[in-house]
């Protein structure tokens, strides 16, 4: 405690036994220390670890353990996802999928948060959806949306997304759809 001493009533302000317990006490248990750790592992959002995560991650609306398509099935770039593939590339559909759970490191589950925080408050501009993509795929390559207009949008990829980001993007709710407008996907990738 920082000043145990005003936290004292005045009648007992004279009594040596009960001061004596109060400065052992003070000595065993400072606080302090303990809510720095508290701001750190759970509080701050850059810094959060484990719990902390888990605890934004409840409050921002997103899971730490996702479900992940893991296989790719025939079809055309017209079906609007990033699980399509080319003839003679993939078998087709069966009507039930082989799905695996997921659970994210602390670090990705950190950059999935920052962007559903992101979508929580977003207008729906190109903008503003451009930042939650930079921030969700920092370092990994290019991506952006595309307006069509018609009432449809497009997001771009200049890179291949891994079975987790494809997760994320089509199923984890964190990549904005303004109310209305038709979504797809294209990956612009030479790799």
């Amino acid at each position: 405690m920082q000043d145990y001493a005003k936290t004292v009533l005045s009648q007992y302000a004279n009594s040596s036994r009960l001061l004596t317990i109060l400065e052992g006490w003070n000595q065993a248990f400072d606080p302090a220390a303990l809510i720095d750790l508290w701001y750190e592992r759970v509080w701050n959002l850059s810094t959060a670890q484990g719990y902390g995560l888990d605890v934004w991650g409840r409050i921002v609306g997103v899971s730490r353990v996702l479900t992940i398509s893991s296989d790719k099935y025939f079809g055309f770039s017209e079906a609007n996802d990033l699980t399509e593939e080319g003839f003679d590339n993939a078998p087709f559909y069966s009507g039930s999928s082989a799905t695996s759970n997921f659970r994210l490191s602390d670090d990705a589950f950190r950059q999935l948060i920052n962007a559903k925080a992101m979508a929580n408050i977003t207008d729906g501009s190109i903008t503003s959806i451009n930042a939650i993509l930079m921030t969700l795929f920092a370092g990994q390559g290019d991506a952006w949306v595309e307006d069509n207009g018609d009432m449809t949008m497009t997001y771009v990829f200049d890179f291949i997304p891994t079975a987790v980001q494809v997760s994320i993007i089509q199923n984890s709710g964190v990549l904005p759809r303004p109310a209305g407008v038709g979504v797809s996907y294209q990956i612009k990738s030479d790799t």
